[in-house]
């Protein structure tokens, strides 16, 4: 688990600042940018020098960056390998290799490679120079201004370890109280997973202990729980910022956490991966945000950090729970449907909250499966702010979605309903739970005509393909007709435009081989042969009306 940091409170000083690095007197060191307001005072974790070009792959919260730029091009681009360099640069951070015009070309990959240490959440960059560069490039000077990072150059007298030393030393003073408080939120944090609703119960603490607002977020982007509903956008939008890294950098798994400030605000996003599962699979993202203060960002990113950890062993834990519980609930209500329902009910109250009493109304829920899915997570979240009720019974059968209340409650619930898109329903009245079972085709029947109704129509309008499930009449064709697709490709077409034309003419053999243009005798060999293959007597109005309805839903 990831090491939390300094509580927000503390007013002792919680390793170096990077203002109180830049004033060591034997360091040298010469401020070039100072940044964003602030950003100079912001606490250090380490010290990573680095002279790879995608270096904001590798690189965590709270370090300063130091380089003498080896691999960076010069400025100038006169040197022999600076356009070959620059490609490279280039492409580390994800931009074209081709450019029309150098200058441009570096002012963007310095602007890029900027941008991307700031977004992972680097505290500074300090240039050596006299190495390679004799002054910092004007473009990265640039860049960290737009940025709002901070830099500043390092003399060549200075190698890089003493730099490295007086922070090791500045963290190792603060040892033993960082221990002491990341324990402490450590504890808090993994407290509130031990209660009853876990998923919440951390959101909240994480905001509490970061004085914000947090929230879990899915790995689709919708949002599971949230400490203050108002951020709700904000959160989906930091959680798709990191997803989409995560998914840039795949080769990459230590790319969990996104860093930023936005409008007065800090904030942090942190990957919850299943940590169950042996690939690390994407689950969620928790996002929090503070205003931003004097150190609040370390302790953001601590938290945060602790809470998608402990996330990480609990959602996929609640998960696997809930497609338990989605099981069971299904097994019930098609234990209902099946008569059964009356044994069933003493398992009920261990499947839902509170159950209805007589009389009932049972809604059939039928739709896009993306839409079903969300109103069946929608009720196991709350029902009652769903359809006004939490008293019912709700769970999957024959492919639909079953709730069942008391009839007191069906009109809102129905209401509902109808505002949602993508989903449609019918519903019926059942007095008692014994009869449940006959109720189920009526539910089933109100919502054909429901459907039927929006459209002006009765069932006598309606169509075989709408009589036939569309899904088992495609799998039934492609099974009567196979054998003909094993035919080489020229017999297979003759043989199903002669299906076709004998369907049409209500297997007339003179008037296929007339709207063929072949001799009678030859559909009559076809014919033989398609009897052969499919086995069937097509002799049998009961064989013609299956080859019919098998080339009617091919066609479909």
């Amino acid at each position: 688990m990831r090491s939390a940091s300094f509580d927000r409170h503390d007013d002792a000083p919680g390793g170096i600042t990077l203002r109180q690095l830049l004033a060591e007197p034997s360091l040298k060191l010469r401020l070039v940018c100072p940044g964003a307001d602030g950003a100079i005072d912001r606490h250090i974790s380490w010290v990573h020098p680095a002279e790879i070009l995608d270096i904001a792959m590798w690189s965590e919260p709270g370090e300063v960056l130091l380089t003498t730029g080896a691999n960076f091009p010069t400025e100038s681009m006169t040197a022999e390998d600076d356009h070959a360099l620059l490609v490279n640069a280039r492409k580390a951070v994800g931009l074209p290799a081709r450019f029309a015009s150098a200058s441009s070309a570096y002012r963007q990959w310095c602007d890029t490679y900027v941008e991307q240490l700031a977004q992972a959440g680097v505290v500074a960059i300090g240039f050596g120079v006299a190495v390679k560069h004799p002054t910092t490039p004007m473009a990265l000077i640039d860049a960290a201004n737009h940025a709002g990072l901070p830099l500043f150059e390092v003399p060549l007298e200075i190698p890089f370890s003493p730099i490295s030393k007086i922070v090791s030393r500045a963290l190792t003073d603060r040892h033993d109280d960082v221990m002491r408080q990341s324990s402490l939120l450590q504890r808090q944090v993994l407290k509130a997973a031990a209660g009853g609703d876990s998923v919440h119960d951390v959101i909240a603490i994480t905001a509490k202990l970061i004085s914000g607002w947090a929230a879990y977020v899915d790995a689709s982007g919708t949002v599971i729980d949230i400490s203050n509903r108002t951020f709700g956008k904000q959160a989906q939008d930091w959680a798709m910022k990191l997803a989409a890294k995560a998914a840039e950098a795949q080769s990459n798994p230590g790319m969990t956490t996104l860093f930023g400030s936005e409008s007065d605000r800090d904030y942090c996003a942190s990957v919850v991966r299943d940590a169950n599962g042996s690939h690390g699979r994407l689950v969620g993202i928790v996002v929090a945000s503070a205003a931003q203060a004097d150190r609040i960002d370390m302790l953001l990113r601590s938290v945060t950090m602790v809470a998608a950890d402990v996330m990480s062993v609990i959602v996929p834990q609640l998960k696997l729970s809930e497609r338990h519980m989605r099981r069971l609930r299904s097994a019930c209500i098609g234990a209902f449907a099946q008569g059964n329902g009356t044994a069933m009910l003493p398992m009920a109250d261990e499947l839902w909250a509170e159950i209805p009493q007589p009389p009932l109304r049972l809604i059939c829920v039928d739709g896009e499966s993306v839409a079903v899915d969300r109103l069946y997570a929608a009720l196991n979240s709350s029902a009652e702010s769903v359809v006004g009720t939490g008293r019912l019974l709700f769970g999957e059968y024959d492919h639909r979605l079953w709730m069942v209340m008391g009839e007191d409650c069906a009109q809102t619930a129905e209401g509902a309903l109808l505002t949602m898109e993508d989903v449609d329903f019918g519903a019926c009245d059942c007095s008692s739970w014994q009869s449940m079972e006959y109720r189920f085709p009526e539910a089933v029947q109100d919502l054909h005509l429901r459907r039927l109704n929006d459209a002006d129509r009765s069932f006598s309008d309606m169509s075989v393909h709408e009589l036939i499930r569309p899904d088992l009449a495609v799998v039934y064709s492609r099974e009567l007709l196979r054998p003909l697709y094993r035919l080489p490709k020229q017999e297979t077409e003759a043989l199903l435009a002669t299906i076709r034309e004998l369907l049409a003419t209500s297997f007339n053999v003179g008037a296929t081989a007339k709207r063929l243009d072949v001799h009678r005798h030859t559909v009559e060999n076809r014919l033989n042969k398609i009897e052969r293959l499919l086995g069937l007597d097509l002799g049998q109005e009961a064989s013609r009306v299956r080859l019919w309805i098998a080339c009617s839903f091919l066609r479909q």
